[in-house]
């Protein structure tokens, strides 16, 4: 998201005082479950997931967002500002938080931040509808290729991914299924996968 460095480089030194700098280490909790979201985090380094345990002790994945991103947007303004799961960092996490008063200043106060914001927000809104749309595919091979296409398209061609188990639990699926309809898809030469990596072969786009 190319918007949220634009988004910071618009800020004068004396705007930037409303931001505070905050660093994780890897499965460091930077929100646990059902704690009050007070402000929106930007996150400039790393990886985290957001996920919640069930009474059974079984743990569900829901997002996973890599740096440059933004979240804790969707819960600042709303009536329950309460964290649906812990948000984990997944690797060393670098992050600007800004209060819900610090926001509006700079919201009411900034045009360029202002229409930035707001495209980020209107952007996140289209991913989820998409994200949503293909988590519904009841069709296993075709909901894994779908996702593995739009987090492709959604990341200029190339989609990293820290283990088959992690995306098995991106598309809550069982990680024996998502591993052989993965091997399946580098024989049909639709996608290629090397390295953690997955990109659209020459063949898929023709």
């Amino acid at each position: 998201m190319a918007q949220i460095i634009d988004m910071l480089s618009v800020l004068s030194a004396d705007e930037f005082k409303y931001l505070k700098f905050f660093e994780y280490k890897t499965n460091d909790i930077i929100h646990f479950q059902d704690d009050e979201c007070k402000g929106i985090d930007i996150l400039v380094h790393g990886e985290i997931k957001m996920s919640n345990i069930d009474i059974n002790g079984n743990e569900t994945t829901f997002n996973y967002l890599n740096a440059p991103n933004i979240f804790g947007n969707n819960l600042i303004f709303s009536t329950s500002k309460k964290y649906m799961g812990d948000v984990i960092a997944m690797s060393n996490v670098s992050l600007y938080r800004i209060n819900q008063d610090g926001l509006l200043f700079l919201l009411k106060s900034n045009d360029k931040f202002l229409k930035l914001y707001l495209m980020i927000i209107a952007n996140k809104s289209i991913e989820l509808s998409s994200r949503l749309r293909i988590m519904a595919i009841n069709n296993t091979y075709k909901r894994v290729y779908s996702y593995i296409l739009f987090r492709i398209n959604s990341n200029n061609g190339v989609y990293n991914v820290k283990s088959i188990t992690n995306l098995a639990s991106e598309l809550s699926l069982p990680r024996e299924t998502v591993s052989r309809i993965v091997s399946k898809l580098v024989r049909e030469e639709k996608i290629t996968y090397t390295n953690k990596q997955f990109k659209i072969t020459k063949n898929a786009l023709e």
